[in-house]
């Protein structure tokens, strides 16, 4: 098998893990937010803070969907992604729709730092709700996961960003008799 030949079946493959990610991501997260009362203490290390009370179905269901949004842009980023192993698969390695796809991946990547770091106020919030008043808490946060984030989404962009001056670089040259 050539490389290219090669490259097709790559792309196959990641792309078919990149759409059970995208059933699969929510279904946990829906999973996780419905049972939370009776997983144990050790599985709420994913939340900012650990709730001191049973939480009822309605928090439960806000807390799915503030951390749905973190997963949109997850499923935004896995979708951009299935789109350029589209294109590998078609044979198409330089083109702008592959710029498309990287510049659109590094975006994503820039946002799920800012909706993470959204996240976190938010879920502590949700999680002490039942809580006295005076007991509630509000938190803050950015750690290095918003940063390694933000520091990945602009290398994409950077990357993506070279690659269309070698596209374009290309074209021209093409057109050059």
């Amino acid at each position: 098998m050539d490389n290219l030949g090669r490259i097709r079946s790559a792309s196959q493959a990641f792309s078919t893990l990149c759409l059970a990610l995208m059933g699969l991501v929510p279904l946990c997260l829906a999973a996780y937010w419905l049972f939370l009362n009776e997983l144990p203490h050790s599985m709420y290390a994913p939340l900012p803070v650990a709730p001191s009370a049973e939480l009822g179905y309605g928090l439960r269901l806000l807390g799915f969907l503030v951390t749905m949004i973190p997963c949109g842009v997850l499923l935004y980023a896995l979708s951009r992604l299935r789109r350029l192993f589209a294109l590998y698969r078609e044979g198409i390695i330089f083109d702008r729709r592959n710029v498309a796809c990287y510049r659109d991946l590094g975006k994503a990547l820039v946002c799920w730092a800012g909706a993470a770091f959204v996240q976190t106020p938010l879920l502590s919030i949700v999680i002490t709700l039942p809580n006295p008043p005076g007991t509630r808490l509000l938190m803050l946060g950015v750690g290095s996961g918003e940063l390694g984030f933000l520091f990945l989404g602009g290398l994409v962009l950077l990357v993506s960003w070279v690659m269309d001056e070698g596209r374009r670089l290309d074209e021209e040259q093409a057109l050059t008799v």
